[in-house]
């Protein structure tokens, strides 16, 4: 599965810059797959310039547009690809380190009052508006003009960006989740184990995401859920794909792909194991 954060941060194929550990990449999509997963460690705000495209957590489908604003939270998603237009897009990947730098910045926009991130989807959708679309055109601008690009007026603008999230009420349900995993050490478990079962991603990025260290994480794991997260894993993915075989028409290699087993013989070989029959014949039983 691919890191997406890691994997722009890491390749030169985009125009980028990194200030205060923000990532900012102008992205352009060369897949050619239709469909792909990816996770990131690293929450990221989204400016859709051109194209179209569908991202899926497990709770939801969302579809990408031309002036799409929207915030992926950390986590495992999978992509669907259409290819009438190229899909182009500002994204801002903002770590804890950079959320935090800024609250301390400006403290005074942090008001005395809890900040409960109450957003429980992995994908938090966001208004279009004439200051957010006049930010994002202005970062273009820069990257259309890399040679002259002063990194000083760059963090000032990082800064405006902020500013101006903060400014927005219909962007609170982004500014309490902004809040909240810069005030927290570690992630909800439960809500990072619901939010991304349905994926490829190993222990260790489970771990990753929730902040701990994969020995921390086994133990929390199994003092949440009393049976260890690999076993946990398998049997949400199995239910999952037992739901979709009785309520969906999709092919067994689909639900294979959309459940987050490896392949579809790895799908086959547990869902036989766990309920004595392949997924062929449970769909007709």
């Amino acid at each position: 599965m691919i890191n997406l954060y890691h994997t722009l941060k890491a390749i030169d194929v985009y125009k980028k810059v990194i200030i205060r550990d923000m990532l900012c990449v102008e992205y352009k999509c060369f897949l050619e797959d239709e469909t792909f997963k990816f996770w990131t460690e690293v929450g990221c705000l989204v400016y859709c310039t051109s194209g179209k495209k569908i991202y899926s957590s497990n709770q939801e489908d969302y579809e990408v547009v031309p002036g799409s604003i929207f915030y992926l939270k950390k986590g495992a998603y999978t992509g669907r690809n259409f290819f009438d237009e190229q899909y182009c897009a500002l994204m801002f990947f903002m770590p804890e380190s950079f959320v935090q730098g800024f609250l301390e910045k400006y403290s005074s926009i942090v008001v005395k009052q809890n900040h409960l991130d109450s957003h429980e989807g992995s994908i938090i959708h966001l208004g279009t508006n004439p200051t957010m679309e006049g930010f994002f055109y202005s970062v273009l601008n820069y990257f259309a003009n890399m040679d002259q690009v002063d990194n000083q007026l760059l963090e000032v603008k990082l800064d405006e960006l902020m500013l101006n999230i903060f400014a927005q009420e219909e962007y609170k349900a982004l500014t309490d989740h902004l809040i909240a995993i810069a005030l927290q050490n570690k992630f909800n478990l439960r809500q990072v184990m619901e939010d991304n079962f349905a994926s490829t991603l190993k222990l260790e990025n489970f771990a990753e995401l929730c902040c701990m260290s994969l020995s921390t994480f086994k133990r929390e794991f199994s003092k949440t859920y009393q049976e260890p997260p690999g076993k946990w894993l398998l049997n949400r993915k199995i239910q999952l794909a037992s739901k979709m075989l009785r309520k969906t028409e999709d092919s067994v290699n689909d639900i294979a792909f959309k459940s987050g087993f490896e392949s579809s013989s790895h799908f086959i070989r547990s869902f036989k194991k766990a309920k004595g029959v392949t997924p062929a014949k449970y769909r007709t039983t």
